[in-house]
């Protein structure tokens, strides 16, 4: 870098700096990044998708109102025979 008092760089310094360190450039998606930046990139990809998918399964399998169809059977009564009270053989029994 320069310093704010320098002049820039003429034209040739430059290019002669460029050449002396650039390798290779690369065209495309992700081209001038390390390999790790470009594994980062698909799996926030991969994770979004996931969720999306995710989320669209969640809402499909979501639970249905109850639907009663006629009514309900009234509750059975007791029988006449079953006693609803104290007998009087418990009263008596000591």
């Amino acid at each position: 870098m320069t310093d704010v008092n320098e002049d820039p760089p003429s034209e040739d310094e430059r290019r002669a700096r460029l050449e002396a360190g650039v390798l290779a450039i690369r065209a495309g998606h992700g081209a001038n990044c390390s390999s790790i930046g470009s594994v980062i990139d698909t799996i926030f990809a991969s994770a979004v998708l996931g969720g999306a998918v995710l989320a669209a399964v969640v809402a499909s399998l979501g639970r249905e109102k109850v639907h009663v169809v006629g009514t309900a059977p009234a509750p059975a009564a007791p029988a006449a025979d079953e006693p609803t009270g104290p007998t009087p053989t418990d009263r008596g029994a000591a």
